[in-house]
């Protein structure tokens, strides 16, 4: 991985295996392309595989299917799964486990839907509402004082049979879905009013082939403007007329909360006030475009304006980016906008206006609305990053830094089951840690960002980990080491790496920080910017290797902001710049001259520390024990972890194939 691409690029993939298969077959390890200053810092998941403070709890079955529901501020997550709910409380270390069987099975039912997979589980009149497919026959319970209890009513609170492109939305007593009310009515799907005040739907040419992604109440200046705010996917119109169109375009729709329906009765059961923009993200510096949204999240303000969109995206390549938008930007877009198309004069009512509490919208605004549904202007943001790695799910946190100023952290989940950790700084987006929880590759199903708690909730096929949002160990007990993290969450107190949640128990002691790219030399005052405590330090280790035996050298690679280099008796042999998670240097014939002293020397702006010494010595005569061995022998050593080591190099080479 090079992260060298452009000022905003946060992350660049590239192929492992012609460079693992170089180092087996004898060369030395070739200088990657050098990182820039704009470039961004990964911290090797090996060092953060078991975050200190993290709890785990494991599935009894693998489940690939999860839904999860975690109230912010609450110590227990709750997972629906396949004919089960999962209850985990991480605060007394205890579980249970409710089975959700198939109750009836319609004998249309498939086999592969003759299953209750649990599809929603949310807060509605102050009880846990969990919904399931129940084998065709969408059934829900509330949960209540740790028992369920069959409600009568599940009208497109679940579909009948398990569907990705189901979205509930709750706010009070209303709930919003696009889940369809009856099994065969239909294949285009809607979104509906379907609890609380009057039903509506959108009308069915209003969105071409929708992939729903999120909905979201965003209260805006008096209860009558407020609006509803739901993003999706959708076929694009203009392709393949247009040649340079994207096939598939991302909206966000907007209906008035307070929407009764049209006056007239093509209109009276129908949203009178849907309108849907483009949403286009852009890195302009390089003329990257990202058009297929994968996530959203909403941070709310104070200020209704000011309420914030994060937008993950990715293009045709599979690059990633995140732009974010404000809630002000989109409403001024669909309040000024002319309708895409339409020429006409425009009604005195203005479609997508909200009314008043009383007020119905007119059956003229309502056709111009419902023939032309699309505004003209796009919402178009420039990316805080991109990055060449495809991310699938975002999580959004903000952070009182020690300076006392807020920094907006993200967290990305990869499609090789790893989290990276990008704080949005003055001077860009930087990745500041890659967070592997699990020992294979599982999918992350579920990421949950807990505010209230500091605290991070993810949920793979097999797992539910809790872990701290402030992982400070993973930069060592070093000044430079904390210090070079640029991690908001974490400053130095002196002598340890320390989260600024726990800024109390240092009482007047400086916490030491440094958010931007560029770090002072000078602001370690008492280091000579040369790592040498013991623990620090890999020890010194003599290994005997056989004359004209092979043997490689392994470094692990712990920030790919750094500069690695094998030394050999003084002098620089093999360098490894940034991109992998291993530096190796390979000898492949074993002769007098490459005896001795070999340090791997990581160099980070200023700071350099020595991360491993191995002295490679003759055999005596007397313990000699591979006299027989013939030219390109594997030379043996003590260490078990060096077998396993390369063994797993061995098995990651046949994998990436």
């Amino acid at each position: 991985m090079s992260f060298t691409e452009g000022k905003a690029m946060a992350g660049e993939r590239k192929p492992r295996s012609a460079w693992l298969l170089a180092c087996f077959a004898g060369l030395v390890l070739p200088s990657l392309t050098p990182a820039s200053s704009s470039s961004i810092r990964m911290v090797n998941p090996r060092i953060i595989t078991s975050p200190r403070g993290s709890k785990t709890f494991r599935f009894e079955t693998p489940e690939n299917h999860v839904v999860v529901y975690h109230e912010e501020g609450a110590q227990s997550v709750f997972v629906g799964a396949e004919n089960k709910l999962y209850i985990y409380n991480f605060e007394t270390n205890t579980s249970h486990t409710e089975p959700f069987d198939v109750t009836r099975s319609p004998p249309d039912c498939r086999k592969e839907d003759n299953k209750n997979y649990l599809t929603l589980l949310e807060k509605y009149e102050d009880k846990l509402l969990i919904c399931g497919t129940n084998a065709c026959s969408p059934t829900c319970w509330n949960w209540v004082n740790n028992t369920k209890q069959l409600r009568t009513d599940a009208q497109g609170l679940a579909p009948f049979g398990l569907d990705s492109n189901a979205l509930v939305l709750i706010d009070g007593k209303d709930i919003y879905s696009t889940i369809k009310k009856h099994r065969y009515n239909g294949r285009i799907p809607r979104f509906r009013r379907i609890k609380g005040s009057t039903e509506l739907y959108t009308s069915d040419t209003v969105m071409n082939n929708p992939q729903f992604v999120k909905a979201a109440i965003v209260k805006q200046d008096t209860p009558d403007n407020d609006k509803i705010y739901y993003f999706f996917r959708e076929d694009n119109p203009d392709w393949p007329g247009n040649s340079v169109a994207p096939k598939i375009i991302s909206r966000v729709a907007q209906l008035c909360k307070g929407d009764k329906g049209g006056s007239g009765s093509l209109s009276s059961s129908k949203w009178t006030t849907f309108l849907k923009a483009t949403l286009f993200c852009v890195d302009e510096a390089t003329d990257r475009h990202f058009n297929h949204l994968q996530d959203i999240v909403i941070v709310e303000s104070p200020v209704w304006s000011e309420t914030k969109v994060y937008g993950l995206f990715s293009n045709e390549w599979d690059y990633s980016a995140v732009c974010v938008f404000s809630v002000g930007e989109i409403s001024e877009v669909f309040r000024k906008s002319h309708l895409k198309g339409y020429n006409g004069k425009l009604p005195t009512t203005r479609p997508g206006q909200c009314l008043g509490r009383d007020e119905m919208t007119p059956q003229e605004t309502f056709r111009v609305a419902d023939s032309y549904p699309e505004v003209l202007d796009k919402v178009k943001k420039q990316a805080v990053f991109y990055s060449k790695h495809h991310y699938q799910q975002l999580g959004v946190h903000q952070v009182q830094a020690a300076d006392e100023a807020s920094y907006n952290v993200l967290y990305l989940t990869t499609d090789r089951g790893t989290i990276h950790k990008v704080v949005l700084l003055p001077t860009g987006a930087m990745n500041v840690l890659e967070i592997q929880l699990f020992q294979s590759s599982s999918l992350i199903r579920s990421m949950t960002v807990d505010n209230t708690r500091n605290e991070l909730f993810v949920v793979s096929t097999s797992t539910v980990v809790q872990l701290p949002l402030a992982m400070c160990k993973a930069y060592k007990d070093s000044c430079e080491s904390c210090v070079l993290a640029r991690d908001p969450h974490c400053a130095w107190t002196g002598d340890t790496c320390a989260s600024v949640y726990d800024r109390e128990q240092y009482g007047n002691r400086t916490l030491l920080q440094a958010l931007t790219h560029e770090v002072s030399p000078d602001i370690c005052a008492s280091s000579n910017h040369s790592s040498t405590k013991e623990d620090d330090t890999n020890h010194h280790e003599n290994i005997i290797v056989p004359p004209h035996a092979r043997y490689y050298l392994n470094c692990s690679v712990q920030s790919h902001h750094a500069n690695y280099t094998w030394i050999h008796e003084g002098q620089s042999i093999a360098h490894c710049s940034a991109g992998h998670h291993h530096c190796i240097h390979f000898i492949d014939n074993m002769t007098d001259g490459f005896y001795g002293t070999y340090s791997c020397v990581s160099q980070e702006d200023w700071f350099n520390e020595t991360l491993v010494t191995e002295y490679l010595v003759r055999p005596s005569p007397e313990t000699m024990m591979f006299k027989s061995l013939p030219p390109g022998s594997w030379a043996t050593k003590s260490s078990l972890s060096f077998w396993l080591g390369l063994l797993n190099m061995v098995a990651i080479a046949t994998i990436i194939q």
